[in-house]
């Protein structure tokens, strides 16, 4: 019998870890005496453990996972008895191998061998779900079945990871198999999210529906009396049911709730759109789309996306709520990238606006044009703004912001994009002082963002 310790950093994270699930499952059908903890733990430290598995998530968490292997670095007898593995190691090994000393596995455990000679593939393993139950961090959802039915995607979208984390598009497991092995190991759970990356490519997609339905998440299902539901968590393809409306006919024989699409460049919105006229024809009315930025897109392209969802929520009667996301690159270690068409400012404010709505943009044309702006020139000076200005936007309709307003609006384009850039240099806090108090041109200005040249508190924070 071994000690195997499992490690997920204090990155901040949601869902469950499942690789550490599966390989708790693994080494418990081994007889192995397995425990788990989050973060840098003192006793666990002080211990000596046959085997260390941590966690890696997004390649910009990867200074805390590489801290975390260095943390537990001396109650192994071997480095190489530390194995990492995830997202993060699998896009940027190189990272991690040039800081510490470890065995770096790159991709899914779907070969033999992988973790050393005779080991089996574990991608279809059950997850041991009874992993968490003294855990203190509180993942996201409960009660759920956690599901993978294929893997890969058919698209190529360059902004995305899937294409080099898993390069075939293909079926993996029966759904009804796995959920079937965690109603007997674990018991029933109330919900369903299933973690596919396309499935509605899927050949035997009808197959999978069924499935679905058969194991209890037809539409309107309950259980104990409360309403279940199936979310497709990494979203569905607008394009494929656009193309085939057929879809969403399968779709809507399940409790899916709620439906999410992706909107990532204005090149899709005819389908986008006909997308979700089908699938609200279909009695779908509840959407959590989500909206990528900061990559090839400018800010008039989010938000003419935006309009885009609050037009549609006007004349379909329906509920989009927006989740913009940032596009990072692959292998960028601080979440600091600014794409050739956006200023560090302007993300900012984005960030800003998404404090204030809580991470999403509301449903109410209404609510739209007070968060983002009526018009896109709106838009871009409500991004430009102070944070102070558009978190507390009630608060702020005072003299100073006016102030701020008839300055801001003084500015030609050029004299904007400079200013705009110099707010990006005096983020960081080297010579900031003597930076703002050598420039007279923008003095007034700049005394909005850095008051006697200090960052306000919730700059300083975040």
């Amino acid at each position: 019998m071994s000690n195997i310790l499992l490690v997920e950093p204090s990155y901040r994270s949601k869902f469950p870890p499942l690789g550490l699930m599966r390989l708790s499952a693994y080494h418990k059908k081994k007889g192995d005496c397995v425990s788990f903890v989050r973060g840098c733990d003192p006793r666990a430290q002080s211990l000596r453990w046959h085997r260390i598995y941590v966690s890696s998530l997004f390649t910009w968490t990867l200074n805390t996972t590489v801290k975390t292997i260095d943390y537990y670095s001396k109650a192994v007898s071997a480095p190489s008895d530390i194995f990492v593995g995830g997202v993060g190691a699998t896009l940027y090994p190189e990272y991690i191998r040039e800081r510490v000393s470890c065995s770096v596995i790159e991709g899914h455990l779907s070969k033999r061998g992988m973790l050393g000679p005779r080991t089996p593939a574990l991608i279809n393993l059950t997850p041991d779900y009874s992993l968490l139950a003294g855990a203190s961090y509180d993942y996201q959802p409960k009660d759920t079945y956690f599901t993978r039915v294929s893997r890969g995607c058919i698209r190529a979208c360059k902004f995305c990871a899937v294409p080099l984390l898993e390069k075939e598009f293909g079926y993996l497991r029966s759904l009804r198999q796995q959920v079937r092995e965690v109603d007997r190991r674990y018991g029933t759970m109330q919900n369903l999210l299933i973690l596919d990356n396309n499935i509605l490519a899927l050949e035997n997609i009808e197959k999978v529906f069924s499935e679905i339905e058969s194991v209890g998440f037809a539409a309107n299902a309950k259980r104990n009396g409360r309403q279940r539901s199936v979310d497709f968590n990494q979203g569905i393809d607008a394009r494929l049911i656009a193309a085939r409306p057929s879809l969403a006919d399968g779709l809507s024989r399940l409790c899916l709730h709620p439906v999410r699409l992706a909107f990532d460049f204005m090149r899709m919105r005819k389908p986008y759109i006909r997308a979700v006229e089908i699938l609200a024809e279909r009695g779908f009315f509840k959407f959590t789309n989500y909206m990528l930025f900061n990559f090839n897109d400018s800010p008039k392209d989010l938000f003419d996306r935006l309009m885009v969802n609050a037009a549609l929520n006007q004349r379909l009667g329906i509920r989009i709520t927006g989740f913009p996301m940032r596009f990072v690159p692959m292998k960028q270690v601080k979440r600091d990238h600014v794409s050739d068409k956006w200023h560090w400012r302007y993300l900012r404010g984005i960030q800003c606006v998404l404090l204030a709505t809580r991470g999403l943009v509301g449903t109410d044309p209404d609510f739209v044009k007070a968060a983002f702006g009526a018009t896109h020139e709106e838009f871009l000076e409500i991004l430009a703004m102070p944070d102070r200005y558009i978190i507390f936007r009630e608060q702020h309709r005072n003299k100073e912001a006016r102030e701020w307003g008839r300055l801001y609006r003084r500015l030609s384009e050029a004299s904007r994009h400079e200013f705009l850039e110099l707010l990006a240099d005096l983020r960081f806090p080297q010579k900031r002082k003597e930076k703002i108090a050598k420039n007279r041109r923008f003095r007034r200005l700049i005394d909005h963002y850095y008051p006697d040249g200090i960052a306000p508190r919730a700059e300083r924070t975040q």
